[in-house]
């Protein structure tokens, strides 16, 4: 998932790149006032929509679409039913000393809650409290790129009314129409290049590492009160188990289409030269 998210990008910029190579007029595809349109405009509208604080925190998060580590939910539930099994034998109280060995926080807190001798509804609450928070917070960065994608296009087609407007407002060389009428359309092509091969992505992008997150959180939620509730290690892997043979075919997808981006980074790659020679 980590490679899926760079090589998707750079395979699809490099497409577009090589099918503008393969013409003869890719000069006319680069005009800076276009993409400072579109560019400006989707961020003026971002800034508007959103404090400094959540922007700075978005931008901030943004290295996870391309840093991120999908937790392994089999890996887990292995270590809630071991945790399971040693409150089982040993009792609840036993766990305070396995607490430092765990390396999630949302598993730590709960397994602390529940050392403590709290009962179950409040144990649920405070967890509840707790996933939503990270959750709300997760979800600014999904929120951050949909709504830039939905601005990109409209600045673009912005942007091409304005270039519209001057054209027509120069209709005494019927000459100079068709190279006017193509810059005012090249930033409809930049909003609509941003919004559907970036923002929108990424967007999804995001959405989708919230659902594999909240996925752990619900194995760590429904683990913890099943602990201090005093369920069978073999119960709770029953009843989790299922969420981890769905990682295993999400698994098997990823590696497909990493394997597919890849062999389309190639193709362009290889296009690239025989569009310059031309």
């Amino acid at each position: 998932m980590r490679k899926s998210t760079s090589i998707g990008l750079i395979s699809g910029f490099a497409l577009i790149v090589g099918a503008i190579l393969l013409g003869n007029t890719w000069g006319k595809f680069f005009d800076p006032a276009s993409l400072l349109m579109v560019v400006g405009g989707t961020a003026a509208a971002v800034v508007v929509n959103y404090s400094f604080e959540d922007l700075k925190r978005a931008i901030e998060m943004t290295q996870d679409l391309f840093t991120f580590e999908p937790p392994s939910l089999q890996r887990r539930l292995d270590q809630i039913t071991n945790m399971a099994r040693t409150a089982r034998r040993e009792g609840v109280l036993a766990l305070d000393r396995h607490i430092d060995d765990v390396d999630d926080d949302l598993l730590e807190f709960g397994l602390e809650m529940a050392v403590d001798g709290m009962g179950e509804d409040e144990i649920a609450g405070m967890l509840d409290q707790r996933i939503a928070e990270m959750k709300s917070k997760r979800q600014l960065v999904a929120d951050f790129f949909t709504q830039a994608g939905t601005y990109a296009p409209a600045f673009g087609m912005i942007g091409t009314l304005i270039g519209l407007i001057q054209m027509l407002n120069n209709l005494d060389d019927p000459s100079k129409i068709g190279s006017g009428m193509a810059t005012a359309l090249i930033t409809t092509f930049y909003g609509a290049l941003l919004a559907n091969l970036a923002f929108l992505p990424l967007g999804d992008r995001a959405r989708k590492q919230n659902e594999l997150r909240g996925k752990a959180h619900y194995i760590t939620r429904e683990g913890i009160l099943a602990i201090a509730r005093g369920d069978s290690p073999r119960m709770i892997e029953q009843r989790l188990g299922f969420l981890a043979e769905d990682e295993i075919d999400e698994e098997a997808e990823d590696a497909e289409a990493e394997d597919a981006g890849a062999e389309s980074t190639e193709d362009a790659t290889d296009a690239q030269p025989a569009a310059a020679a031309a």
